[in-house]
C-alpha cells in the first residue's frame, strides 16, 4: 500500500510522494527542517545537479501534526517507507536515485523537530525485527552514490550515538512559586526516563550493529572518504558521522582494535587526528578512538612508530590545562601508550613529561572526581617512565621533584587522595638511586642438594617455578590501580615436564586405568592423559593398609571386587616366588618409600615375600589400638610434660640454619588467648605519616640512625660448621639438648638498653637482620625460602629489653605480595612471656597505626630491578618492661608441635579407636613425613573394609600455619572419646598426611621447601628424589584408585588464605573448567555441593558464598585438581580459612583465633558424619549474583524443602588506596 493511498483511505487530502524526492526544503507533514538537514540536501543538490520540486507549506497540516490521527499516519508513513526500502533491497538494489530518496525521507524523519516523528522513526531503526540496520549496511557498502551515503552516516549517527544532556546547577526555590515549579518538574522528569530508554536501546543496536560486522563497513567507509580530500563539505560531514559512529562502536566491540588493524586503517585514523586536533566537533570522538587503540598491544607499536606521542603532545598543548573529558581521554591514553618502552623514550625525546607535570602542577584548581583521574593518569604514565633510565633521569631534576614533593605536602587529608599520595610517593622513589636490601645476594639458608641428586636422573633445578603461584607480586609495581578493564590474576603458565614421547604403556585390563572425562583432544592431552605410575610401582603401598588385614586377605577382597579377574597383588607375589631376579628393584622400591627405618636391615637380609610376611604377622598379633613406629618419638617416656615432650622432639629435628633454643609459644602449646579481638580500623593519618616518612628516608638517608642490632647472616658465618662427606646439612646439635630459659630471663633486673635485642634461631623461626633508624623504630629483614632469593612473607621472631608504655615501629622492609590483609584489619600476634607467667598464656592480636605500601627498595635481581619491595608497618606497645615478646604473622604451629600432639593422643586412646601413626617417607634433610591412620577396630558387623576412606593433606604451604590448626582441630576431633566421633571412625577410614612440606615448616619458609618449588604445582608429575612427600602422598591415593579399586569419597587439602576472609572451600566442577571436554560431560552438582553446603550449616565460621568451583589451566597440577581430573575422586577440594577474620556471620569484624581454626577442624568432622546418610536422595539448587558467587541455596530431601541464605556481602573491609594491585591466593 502507498503512502498516498493511505491518505486516501483515512480521508486525508492527498499530497505529493515525498518519497519521490531527494529533499523538502519546507515544513510539511514531519515538521520543520533543521539546518544540518538542509545543508545535507544542498549537498546532494550539488553532487546530482538535478531539478527539485518544492512543496507548499501546508499551514494547515503543520496545526494538526501533533493530534493523534497524525501520530498515526505517521507511524503509518514509517512503515510504508521501511517496506520500501525492504522492497528496494530485494528487486532494485542497484538503483541510485530510490536509494537515495529513501534514505533522504529516513534522514529527514530523523532530523525533523517534530520528537513523535524522530522518536517512531527510531524506534523503527531500532527493531531488530525490521532489518533496517542491515539493509542500510547493504547500501552503505554496495552504493558509489556520495549523497546516499551521506544519508546513511547520517542516520546511523542518529541511531547509534548516544545523546548526553548537560548538567544543571541546582538553587534553592521560591516558597511562592512552589506549585508553578512542581507543575514543571512533574513535565521535565519525563525528559531524563526517555533519554535513558533511548541510550539503552541505543546500546543494544550497537551490539546488534557490531554482530552485523558494522564496525567493518564504517572503517571501510572511512578510508575511502578520507581518501577523496576533496575539500568539499559533504565530505567533511561524512567524516564527521563516521568518527562520531566510530566512536560508539569502540568501546563496545573487544576486537575493534584488530578490526582497524586488518583493514589497514590504524594511520589513517592517525592522520585524521593530525588534521583534526583543533576541531571541536572532532576531537572528543577521535580520542575515544585512539583510547581504544592504545589499550592494544599492535596498534599501539604501529601509532608509535607513526609519531603520535608528537601528535598527543600537539592535542595536549591546544587542549590546555582545564579539566574536561577530553584532556581525561587524552590523559588515559598516554597512559595506555606509555606501558611500551620506546613510547617511554619518545615521551621523554618529545618533552611530553614536563607537559604533564606542568598538568600535574594544577592540580589544586581541578574539582571533584575528574580532578582524581586526571591526576592517577598522569601518575601511572610518570610510573611507567620510571622502567627505563631516561625516563627516570628527566624525572630526577630539582624543578620535577620539588612538584611532586609540593604534592605530598599539599594534599588534601581525604580518603579519595590516599591513592595518589602514594603514587607520588612512589614516584619519588624510583626516580631515585636504585636502593638495595643491605644484606647480602644469597641467603644463608641454602641446602646442597647434590649429594641427593647424584646417581639419579633428576635435575635441578627445574624450570622456574611460576612466580610463586599467587605468591609474589606477577604484576608490575604500576598496576597499582585498576585501569577500566578488569584486572586478572593470573599466575604465569606453569606446566609439568611430560615426555610425549615416551611410549604410551597399554594395559589388557581396562579397570586399572583411572576412569577421566571423555574427550582425549589435543587440547587438554596435557592433563587428561597423566603420568600415571606403573603398576609394579604401586604395589608396595599395601604395606600402609595393614588395617585392611594381611596381604593374603588383600588380595582376596580385590579378587573378589575384580570378578575373579585375578589380583595385581597375586600377579606380582607369584612373580616373585617364581623367580628372584625382581627381588633387588622391589627392594629399591620400599627403600625409597620408607628411607631409613628399620626394615632396610631386614630387607637386606631376607627376600622380599617372607619380610612382608613377617611384618605383616606382627601387627596382626599385637592388641594395641595405638602404634606408633615414628623414630623421632623413641624413648621418650610417657609420663614426660608437653615441654619436655617438645623439647626432646625439637632437638632430633634437623634444620638447615642450626637451632639455639626452643621458642616458649611452642613448648607451651601454642594456643591464642581465646577473647573476640575486633578487626584493626585503619588510622589514615597515621598511615600517611609512615608513607611520607619512607618517602624522606629514600631522600635523606644520612638524617636517620643505621645501626645493625641483630644479623643473621653474621651469626651462620661465624660458627664453624663440621660436616660429613655425606651429608649436606646437620642436626641443630647430636649433643645438645634444646630448651628455653625465657622464665629465668625475665627474673632478671632491669637493665633498660637503649635497644631492642632479636633472635630467630627456632623451629620456623624467620627474621634475617634487625636494622635501628631511630630511637624506637626498627627496620627488619625476612628470610627467603631455602635456595631462594624471594618469597618473603612469613615472619617469626624474638624481642627483648623493651621498656613498657612506649610504642616501637616495627617496618618489615620485604615484602613481595602486591597487597595484603594488613590494610583491610588484620593485625600481627604477639606472644607475651611475662603475661603467660601470670596465668594469662596465650597469642593476642596487636598492633596500631598498621598499613602496607611500596617503599624505596629494588629487587637485586636483573630481571626485576625496577620492582620495589613493600613494607608493612605496624607499632607496639608491649605491656611490660623486660620483657620476652614473640612477634609473629600469624599463630605458628611447627613440625615438633604436631609430633608431639600425636605423642599425646596417642597415650590417651578412647576405646574401640584405632590409630596408626607412621612415616610415609623421609624429607631431603632426613626429618619424617607423618602419615596417620585413625580408624574404628574391626569388627565382624562392621567390617574395616567395608568402610569409604577420607584422605586428609595440609601445610603444603609452610607460612600456612592456619591449616595445621583446622588439622589440629580434625584431628583432636576424630581422637577424641565424643558418641559423634566414635560413629564417625565406624563410618570412614581417615588417610591422613598433616603436613606434607616439613623442611619448609621447619626452616621457617612462607611458599617452598629446600628445593625452591611449590610443592602444590607438583602434583602431576612429582619426583621422588626432590618431592618424596606429594609423591608418595600421590601415591597412597593412586594405590586405592586403581590396585585397591575404591578412591576415596573425599579428599580435601587445608590451606590458609592470605587475601579474603572466613574460610570457604575451593572445589571441581566439569560445569565450570577451562577445558571444553569437561564442560561436554553431564555433572552432578549434589556431589561436590553437599559438604560445602552441609559446612555452611554447621560451621559459623564458613562462608559459602566465597567457595568456587572452576577449574582453571593454571591450577591443573595442584592436588586438588590432580586429584579430581586424574584419579577420578569427584569430592577433592582445597579448604581455605583466612589468616585475618571475618567480614560475615556471628564472628563479623573479629579475628580469626586458633579456637576458631580448630573448631573448623571439628565442624569439617561433623560435615563428614552427615554426608553419607543423605548424599543420594538430596537436591541442591543454588542462586548466583552476575559474578557467579553463591547468594542462595536451597536443599530438597526426602520431600521436605529448606532454605539456606548466604551472606554475599563484599568482604575486602574497608577499601584503602594504599593498597596496590589484588591478586589472589589459589590452592
Amino acid at each position: 500500500m502507498s503512502i498516498r493511498e493511505t491518505f486516501s483511505r483515512r480521508g486525508a487530502a492527498p499530497a505529493p510522494l515525498a518519497v519521490d524526492f531527494p529533499f523538502s526544503a519546507t515544513r510539511d507533514s514531519v515538521g520543520l527542517r533543521t539546518p544540518r538537514a538542509l545543508c545535507r540536501d544542498l549537498i546532494a543538490l550539488n553532487s546530482t545537479h538535478c531539478l527539485l520540486q518544492i512543496q507548499p507549506f501546508n499551514q494547515e497540516g503543520a496545526t494538526h501534526r501533533t493530534h493523534t490521527p497524525c501520530r498515526m499516519a505517521d507511524e503509518t508513513t514509517a512503515d510504508c517507507l521501511f517496506e520500501r526500502l525492504r522492497v528496494h533491497q530485494q528487486r532494485a538494489p542497484d538503483s541510485t536515485e530510490v536509494a537515495r530518496a529513501i534514505t533522504s525521507r529516513i534522514n529527514s524523519r530523523l532530523t525533523s523537530h517534530d520528537k513523535h516523528v524522530r522518536q517512531s522513526t527510531l524506534d523503527k531503526l531500532w527493531n531488530k525485527q525490521s532489518g533496517a540496520i542491515q539493509m542500510l549496511l547493504s547500501i552503505l557498502e554496495n552504493t558509489r552514490d556520495t549523497a546516499t551515503s551521506t544519508y546513511i552516516t547520517s542516520i546511523l549517527r542518529e541511531v547509534l550515538c548516544l545523546k548526553q544532556g548537560k548538567g544543571k546547577k541546582s538553587s534553592e526555590v521560591p516558597s511562592s512559586n512552589k506549585k508553578k515549579e512542581n507543575k514543571k518538574a512533574g513535565k521535565e522528569n519525563k525528559a531524563p526516563l526517555v533519554k535513558k530508554v533511548n541510550n539503552l536501546a541505543r546500546q543494544q543496536c550497537a551490539q546488534h550493529f557490531i554482530s552485523l560486522n558494522g564496525s567493518q563497513s564504517v572503517l571501510r567507509t572511512l578510508i575511502a572518504t578520507h581518501g577523496k580530500r576533496d575539500g568539499n563539505v559533504g565530505t567533511e560531514l561524512m567524516l564527521q558521522d563516521l568518527v562520531w559512529i566510530l566512536a560508539s562502536l569502540a568501546p563496545r566491540d573487544p576486537k575493534f582494535a584488530m578490526k582497524v588493524k586488518m583493514l589497514g586503517c590504524v594511520r589513517t585514523i592517525h592522520l585524521i587526528l593530525k588534521g583534526h586536533f583543533t576541531d571541536n566537533k572532532l576531537i572528543f570522538p577521535l580520542l575515544v578512538i585512539m583510547k581504544q587503540l592504545a589499550k592494544n598491544v599492535v596498534t599501539t607499536s604501529i601509532l608509535i612508530r607513526d609519531g603520535v606521542i608528537a601528535t598527543y603532545e600537539r592535542v595536549l598543548v591546544s587542549l590546555g590545562f582545564i579539566p574536561t573529558a577530553r584532556l581525561r581521554l587524552c590523559l588515559d591514553a598516554i597512559d595506555y601508550f606509555s606501558k611500551n618502552k620506546v613510547c617511554c623514550m619518545q615521551i621523554v625525546k618529545t618533552g611530553l613529561s614536563s607537559v604533564l607535570l606542568r598538568v600535574f602542577d594544577r592540580w589544586d584548581r581541578y574539582e571533584g572526581r575528574m580532578r582524581l583521574k586526571i591526576c592517577a593518569h598522569i601518575l601511572q604514565t610518570l610510573q611507567h617512565l620510571c622502567n627505563i633510565k631516561a625516563g627516570r633521569r628527566a624525572l630526577c631534576t630539582k624543578k620535577h621533584v620539588q612538584t611532586l614533593h609540593r604534592f605530598c605536602s599539599q594534599c588534601p587529608d581525604e580518603p579519595e587522595f590516599d591513592g595518589l599520595l602514594a603514587r607520588v610517593c612512589s614516584v619519588i622513589t624510583l626516580c631515585l638511586k636504585h636502593q638495595a636490601l643491605p644484606v647480602p645476594a644469597s641467603s644463608p639458608a641454602s641446602f646442597n642438594l647434590s649429594p641427593i641428586l647424584k646417581g639419579t636422573n633428576t635435575s635441578w633445578p627445574c624450570h622456574e617455578d611460576e612466580e610463586d603461584a599467587a605468591n609474589s607480586d606477577s604484576k608490575t609495581f604500576n598496576s597499582d590501580l585498576d585501569d577500566d578493564e578488569p584486572d586478572t590474576d593470573v599466575e604465569a603458565d606453569e606446566f609439568p615436564d611430560i615426555d610425549f614421547d615416551e611410549e604410551v604403556k597399554t594395559d589388557a585390563n581396562d579397570e586399572d586405568k583411572v576412569h577421566t572425562k571423555s574427550g582425549d583432544s589435543l587440547q587438554n592431552a596435557l592433563w587428561i592423559n597423566p603420568n600415571e605410575r606403573d603398576l609394579e610401582d604401586l604395589k608396595k603401598y599395601f604395606i600402609y593398609f595393614k588395617e585392611f588385614g594381611s596381604y593374603n586377605k588383600q588380595i582376596r577382597l580385590v579378587k573378589s571386587r575384580s570378578n575373579s579377574r585375578g589380583s595385581i597383588l597375586e600377579d606380582f607375589l607369584t612373580s616373585q616366588a617364581g623367580s628372584n631376579k625382581n627381588v633387588p628393584s622391589l627392594n629399591l622400591s620400599l627403600t625409597a618409600v620408607l628411607g631409613n627405618t628399620d626394615y632396610d636391615s631386614i630387607m637386606g637380609s631376607s627376600q622380599a615375600t617372607s619380610f612382608l610376611q613377617g611384618f605383616h604377622r606382627i601387627h596382626e598379633s599385637a592388641s594395641t589400638t595405638s602404634y606408633s613406629s615414628l623414630k623421632i618419638h623413641k624413648d621418650i617416656s610417657k609420663y614426660s610434660s608437653f615441654a619436655v615432650v617438645y623439647s626432646t622432639i625439637s632437638s632430633r629435628v634437623r634444620s638447615v640454619i642450626p637451632f639455639v633454643k626452643v621458642a616458649y609459644p611452642d613448648m607451651m602449646g601454642g594456643q591464642s588467648y581465646n577473647q573476640p579481638e575486633p578487626l584493626n580500623k585503619m588510622e589514615r593519618s597515621a598511615c600517611r605519616i609512615k608513607l611520607l616518612s619512607c618517602v624522606d628516608r629514600a631522600i635523606n638517608p644520612e638524617a636517620y640512625m643505621n645501626e645493625v642490632v641483630y644479623d643473621l647472616d653474621q651469626l651462620c658465618s661465624s660458627n664453624v660448621i663440621n660436616t660429613n662427606a655425606d651429608t649436606t646439612s646437620q642436626k641443630s646439635s647430636d649433643s645438645l639438648f634444646l630448651t628455653n630459659n625465657d622464665e629465668q630471663e625475665i627474673t632478671k633486673v632491669n637493665c633498660f638498653s637503649s635497644r631492642l635485642s632479636f633472635e630467630s634461631r627456632f623451629e620456623s623461626g624467620n627474621l634475617r637482620k634487625a636494622i635501628q633508624i631511630g630511637p624506637r623504630e626498627y627496620e627488619l629483614i625476612l628470610m627467603p625460602d631455602v635456595n631462594s632469593n624471594k618469597r618473603h612473607q612469613w615472619f617469626y621472631f624474638e624481642v627483648r629489653n623493651m621498656q613498657s608504655g612506649r610504642p616501637y615501629t616495627f617496618n618489615i622492609v620485604n615484602c613481595e605480595k602486591s597487597d595484603s590483609q594488613f590494610n583491610f584489619g588484620m593485625k600481627p600476634v604477639m606472644y607475651s612471656v611475662k603475661e603467660a607467667v601470670m596465668g594469662k598464656p596465650g597469642w593476642v592480636r596487636a598492633g596500631s597505626d598498621i598499613c602496607y605500601y611500596r617503599n624505596s627498595y629494588h629487587y637485586a635481581n636483573q630481571k626485576n630491578h625496577n620492582k620495589c619491595y613493600l613494607t608493612v608497618t605496624f607499632n607496639i606497645e608491649f605491656p611490660h618492661s623486660n620483657d620476652v615478646c614473640y612477634l609473629a604473622y600469624h599463630y605458628p604451629f611447627t613440625y615438633s608441635m604436631m609430633m608431639t600432639r600425636i605423642w599425646q593422643w596417642s597415650l590417651q586412646m578412647p576405646s574401640g579407636a584405632y590409630l596408626r601413626a607412621e612415616p610415609l617417607c623421609y624429607s631431603l634433610n632426613n626429618n619424617e613425613v607423618l602419615l596417620l591412620t585413625i580408624t574404628a577396630e574391626d569388627t565382624s558387623t562392621n567390617p574395616i573394609v567395608d568402610r569409604e576412606i577420607i584422605f586428609l593433606t595440609a601445610r603444603v604451604h609452610p607460612g600456612e600455619s592456619n591449616a595445621s590448626w583446622v588439622m589440629d582441630g580434625t584431628l583432636e576431633y576424630l581422637l577424641g572419646a565424643s558418641t559423634a566421633a566414635a560413629a564417625l571412625r565406624a563410618k570412614y577410614v581417615f588417610k591422613i598426611v598433616p603436613m606434607l612440606n616439613v623442611e619448609g615448616v621447619i626452616n621457617g619458609c612462607h611458599r617452598c621447601g629446600l628445593t625452591n618449588e611449590d610443592l602444590n604445582r607438583r602434583w602431576c608429575k612429582p619426583s621422588p628424589v626432590l618431592h618424596p612427600s606429594i609423591y608418595h602422598t600421590k601415591g597412597l591415593i593412586e594405590y586405592l584408585v586403581r590396585v585397591w579399586k575404591k578412591p576415596p569419597l573425599v579428599y580435601c587439602d587445608y590451606h590458609g588464605h592470605s587475601r579474603k576472609k572466613n574460610v570457604f572451600f575451593y572445589g571441581c566442577a566439569g560445569a565450570e573448567s577451562w577445558c571444553s571436554n569437561d564442560r561436554l560431560v553431564q555433572d552432578d552438582p549434589v556431589k561436590y555441593l553437599m559438604l560445602p553446603a552441609l559446612m555452611h550449616r554447621i560451621s559459623p565460621a564458613f562462608a559459602l558464598g566465597s567457595c568456587s568451583f572452576r577449574v582453571e589451566r593454571e591450577r591443573e597440577s595442584t592436588a586438588r585438581v590432580t586429584v579430581w581430573r586424574h584419579l577420578g575422586v569427584t569430592r577433592s577440594y582445597t579448604m581455605e580459612a583466612s589468616f585475618c577474620g571475618f567480614d560475615r556471620g556471628p564472628f563479623k569484624g573479629f579475628h580469626l583465633n586458633t579456637q576458631h581454626l580448630q573448631s573448623v577442624g571439628s565442624d569439617f568432622c561433623e560435615a563428614l558424619n552427615g554426608l553419607n546418610d543423605i548424599v543420594t536422595n538430596v537436591d541442591i539448587q543454588l542462586t548466583k549474583d552476575l559474578n557467579g558467587n553463591i547468594i542462595d541455596i536451597n536443599l530438597t530431601s526426602a520431600g521436605i524443602s529448606s532454605e539456606v541464605a548466604v551472606d554475599s556481602e563484599a568482604g575486602s573491609g574497608s577499601d584503602s588506596v594504599l593498597k596496590t594491585d589484588s591478586d589472589e591466593d589459589f590452592d
